[in-house]
């Protein structure tokens, strides 16, 4: 036993001379870390791939390189980039892909599909939509002096938008596991840009893996209740909404669902399917400019039951807005499926989801409002 072991140390020693854990390593400043990707149509209907590359150099201003190229297929603007950068262009650290809002209306599918099946390619990296063009948003970077590098810039507002329910959170992964559910819609990042900086308008919809339409960050805190997150979500009211005055001289209220419990009934004994959403929601005022004495109970209520109705409308107006676009983020489809599978199986969801029945119940209650009063 003694002599096994010492032939083992032996052995292991000797793997170490031959083996020689370096044998594969990469020279820092030798890799093009790709951060983040730029895809859009071309006024001729090529693709435009763009990508950025952090620079890595005491001699040089820039602090980031840009590199573009235009093709018909993805790989083929990879390996173009590859041959023009003078580094090893690595795709592990991609942090965001962004899409021309034309090309998302177009399909997303063939180009998604590729990098899911490259091990090179991280699948937690960021699906974005930019209202504009991808390459032009990466080259005014160069002009956000007072800005960090932008995959840490683009992955920093879209974290903080992602807790405070202004935007979704899509990943790859995330993004390809609901377009291939067949029950429930993919959503992404929307974004816009100028010379000062990037700004989060709220979120892309989709039908399939084709954007249909988008919403704002006040709708997509709404989205996220809707969806049965468990977020914040802030919600805005002008006072004329609330007062009933056109002219009210008043600003509004600003308040922080901090709790939403959605319940979800569905029925499909008719003729057209009928789905009722019950929220409980429990927040507290953060600004007001209106003259209730929450204090008093009777006033607090009103405005409690105000508010409600308000959320009401704005809920059905958004699920309208889905049905028209045919976009279901939401999932209604995949309860359909869950809940009653033989009707689900004898209609085609997509056809039927329009005219689909709605009605949304909500009960507001403040649970504190601090020292307002």
């Amino acid at each position: 036993m003694k002599k096994v072991k010492i032939m083992s140390i032996c052995f292991l020693c000797l793997g170490t001379l031959f083996f020689p854990g370096c044998w594969d390593q990469n020279i820092f400043e030798e890799i093009g870390l790709a951060l983040v990707l730029g895809l859009e149509y071309t006024d001729n209907g090529e693709l435009l791939y763009s990508m950025t590359l952090p620079v890595f150099s005491e001699d040089l201003e820039e602090t980031i390189e840009i590199l573009s190229t235009t093709s018909d297929l993805l790989r083929l603007s990879r390996d173009q980039i590859r041959n023009t950068s003078g580094r090893k262009v690595k795709g592990g650290k991609i942090q965001h892909i962004i899409f021309s809002k034309e090309l998302a209306e177009k399909n997303t599918a063939e180009l998604l599909d590729v990098f899911m099946r490259s091990s090179e390619n991280p699948l937690l990296a960021n699906i974005v939509v930019v209202d504009g063009s991808p390459i032009e948003r990466l080259n005014m970077r160069r002009g956000y002096k007072d800005k960090p590098r932008l995959g840490l810039y683009l992955a920093n507002i879209i974290q903080d938008a992602h807790v405070h329910a202004a935007t979704p959170e899509s990943t790859i992964y995330e993004f390809t596991v609901l377009r291939y559910s067949g029950t429930i819609d993919p959503i992404a990042s929307y974004i816009s840009y100028d010379e000062k900086g990037v700004k989060i308008e709220g979120s892309a919809l989709f039908n399939g893996s084709r954007m249909v339409g988008n919403i704002g960050f006040e709708e997509t805190g709404l989205l996220h209740a809707l969806m049965g997150e468990k977020k914040q979500i802030g919600y805005y009211v002008r006072a004329q909404n609330i007062q009933g005055e056109a002219n009210s001289d008043k600003r509004g209220i600003s308040i922080l669902l901090h709790r939403v419990k959605r319940k979800i009934k569905t029925d499909v004994t008719g003729t057209i399917p009928k789905i009722n959403i019950h929220f409980d929601m429990t927040g507290i005022i953060d600004e007001t400019d209106l003259n209730y004495r929450l204090d008093e109970t009777q006033e607090k209520k009103e405005l409690e039951d105000k508010i409600s109705i308000l959320i009401e409308k704005d809920c059905m107006k958004l699920i309208k807005y889905l049905q028209e676009i045919r976009s279901d983020p939401i999932g209604f489809g995949e309860m359909i499926r869950a809940t009653h599978n033989e009707y689900f199986k004898s209609v085609v969801w997509k056809n039927i989801y329009p005219e689909v029945q709605f009605n949304v119940d909500v009960k507001v209650n403040f649970e504190y409002y601090g020292a307002l009063y």
